[in-house]
């Protein structure tokens, strides 16, 4: 299926998130790196932009990303990135790290967050997320209209999107199923969450 224009030129990707952010599209990152401290292996599921990566380079953290996006993908390797095109669902195992991230992806997944979570929980003891909480697809007006023509991803329209209470809520349910704690590190248009695994 046709993904939106939005995901097959990272440059456009990164002009239309600007606009949807008010010229606040980097500082989604910035919240992400404070909590990286001294970790020297990290891995980012669906990570379109490489402004993690940059970070862990610039800090001798070894970086690995699995992104679905072909020319994600492409623009990684390029600049000398350890990206790999993989659907996320379709990882049997990922390596051990000690940081797993997933930023603004999360709601891809939302009926699917059992095996996420059992695939995650495998592989490191500390999982930090990003996900937008506020909807601005179900907004009225330009940044409405944009959010909705970008949300294609190339599974077709996806109408699901967390809020705060149903993304807390998700974290409730599942705390309990996969023994973890976590703490809200960041929250306003985003959320950000720092989950610690106990094995």
């Amino acid at each position: 299926m046709n993904k939106s224009i939005v995901y097959k030129n990272i440059y456009l990707y990164r002009f239309i998130l600007n606009v949807l952010y008010s010229g606040g599209y980097k500082h989604r990152f910035s919240e992400i790196t404070k909590l990286l401290g001294k970790s020297s292996n990290v891995i980012e599921l669906c990570f379109g932009d490489i402004y993690i990566a940059k970070y862990c380079k610039e800090n001798n953290i070894n970086w690995v990303g699995y992104d679905l996006n072909k020319s994600f993908v492409d623009h990684a390797l390029k600049l000398g990135f350890n990206a790999q095109k993989e659907d996320v669902m379709n990882l049997q195992s990922i390596p051990q790290c000690e940081v797993l991230i997933m930023q603004g992806s999360l709601y891809h997944f939302h009926d699917k967050i059992d095996s996420l979570f059992n695939l995650v929980s495998s592989c490191t003891n500390r999982f930090i997320i990003s996900e937008p909480i506020k909807n601005l697809s179900s907004q009225s007006g330009l940044l409405g209209r944009i959010a909705r023509v970008s949300a294609n991803a190339g599974n077709g329209d996806e109408k699901f999107r967390f809020t705060e209470p149903s993304f807390i809520n998700m974290l409730e349910k599942y705390k309990l199923i996969f023994s973890f704690s976590y703490q809200v590190v960041y929250k306003k248009r985003d959320i950000v969450v720092e989950i610690n695994f106990t094995k």
